[in-house]
């Protein structure tokens, strides 16, 4: 099995044209004797100069004939591999040329000595205006001549018929906005976009950057809120958490000046106290997995964006922009979690303690009347209840601030809000494509 899967592999190697990396369609032989593509030799036709054309392969010379002589054999060998490849299922079918994009080869290179053409040097940049692709040697020429200063360098392409216009065979410069497609010049020039706002890819690169740069300080300012949040809850799951401690504290203390008669009357107020403690620290709990939910969302959105932002190919940046705005702008769209007040009631523990305290003192209330007047004495208790009101009097103004300082932050809300709409309004009069245009093709 291995080897018919590497006998496979060396007969689509021998059956590759050499420039466009792809199965060979109407092979014609030159009188080097390569085979090339037709449609190849054509585009090496058009760049030839002098009337006279090298071969990619041995880099010789020869006059640009207006028929070559078409490789009957081959071509019939190539049509029926291809064939072959199409009717096999999708897990035994031959890898595309994605598979070998780490493998470009510099198209100046000629063969080695052995007269081996797969042997040339990898190559390291792309040229989108000359569409040859150079090893480190020949891409000195772009890098040093002023005659290559504007022509645009990209990392190696093996396929370049994604970023080239199928009507007009020609590289992609310009981006329409209003119909959001790529354009090459003859797009432009023909009148189909006339009246159309049409950018350069970097151009147009540069305002989506712009665009995203404002959703990142938007999120930036909500990963803020959310942290706010986050810490808010953390402070009351500890308030609560000491809280607890302290009512254990009491509970134990009490335990050992009633001694072992007292077990069971204090075994009841600790299940109380527990049954308190879980409800409020279901809420506290939930508020919290919430509130970090919303900050690990908004953390997917920020590294998406500051990926996204590192990207320097104009059209790999359009394109993966195009894919993932529209999700980061959902995210965005989720309210945030807004956590409610949790306060320490304490006059519901007060009356499960009294009331279990009225049920164990039917039973031995001769036994421990002397301790209850000795710990629980009226004054005590009554100072107890003031000490609980000024607690929760505090408590509520501190509510009351909490609440002053969430209306603020709607208020701020509201103002970005009204300022983002105006933004959106600028950037309509200046034909800028941003996210919120997307956001008013959607409501429609």
């Amino acid at each position: 099995m291995a080897k018919a899967l590497e006998d496979t592999s060396v007969l689509e190697e021998e059956l590759t044209c050499p420039v466009c990396l792809d199965l060979y369609r109407e092979p014609h032989l030159l009188p080097c004797g390569h085979n090339f593509c037709l449609q190849c030799l054509r585009r090496l036709k058009s760049r030839s100069e002098r009337g006279r054309l090298r071969c990619p392969e041995c880099r010789e010379s020869h006059r640009c004939s207006k028929q070559w002589q078409k490789n009957f054999k081959l071509a019939s060998i190539a049509d029926g591999f291809r064939q072959r490849n199409r009717t096999q299922r999708p897990s035994q079918s031959r890898p595309g040329p994605s598979y070998r994009t780490a493998e470009v080869r510099c198209d100046y290179c000629g063969p080695d000595i052995t007269g081996d053409s797969a042997k040339r040097y990898t190559a390291v940049k792309t040229c989108l205006k000359c569409e040859v692709s150079m090893c480190p040697e020949h891409v000195q020429h772009h890098l040093e001549l002023p005659a290559f200063r504007e022509h645009p360098l990209v990392e190696p392409l093996s396929d370049m018929r994604k970023r080239k216009c199928i009507e007009h065979d020609e590289m992609f410069r310009y981006y329409c906005m209003d119909e959001r497609k790529f354009l090459c010049n003859a797009c432009t020039i023909e009148g189909g976009h006339n009246r159309h706002a049409i950018k350069t890819l970097k151009n147009t690169m540069k305002d989506l950057r712009a665009s995203l740069d404002t959703q990142l300080q938007k999120v930036n300012r909500k990963i803020r809120r959310v942290e706010k949040n986050v810490k808010e809850q953390r402070e009351v799951e500890q308030q609560n958490k000491a809280f607890l401690e302290e009512v254990d504290k009491q509970v134990d203390t009490l335990r050992g000046v009633l001694m072992t008669r007292l077990d069971g009357f204090l075994s009841s107020l600790s299940e109380g106290v527990r049954a308190y403690e879980g409800e409020n620290s279901l809420n506290i709990q939930q508020g919290v997995v919430q509130t970090e939910e919303d900050r690990n969302r908004l953390g997917v959105v920020h590294a998406g964006i500051e990926q996204l932002l590192q990207e320097n190919d104009p059209f790999q940046f359009i394109k993966e922009y195009m894919s993932c705005a529209k999700s980061y702008r959902r995210l965005l769209k989720r309210p945030l979690f807004q956590p409610h007040a949790v306060t320490m009631d304490t006059e519901v523990i007060e009356e499960c303690m009294e009331g279990k305290l009225e049920d164990f003192m039917t039973d031995l209330r001769e036994h421990i009347t002397t301790l209850i007047n000795t710990v629980c004495k009226g004054d005590e208790v009554d100072e107890g209840d003031e000490g609980v009101e000024e607690e929760e009097e505090e408590d509520n103004s501190e509510e009351n601030e909490d609440e002053n300082d969430s209306s603020n932050e709607e208020e701020e809300q509201e103002e970005e809000m009204s300022n983002d709409e105006e933004d959106s309004d600028h950037s309509e009069s200046t034909y800028d494509y941003t996210p919120e245009e997307e956001e008013e093709e959607e409501d429609e």
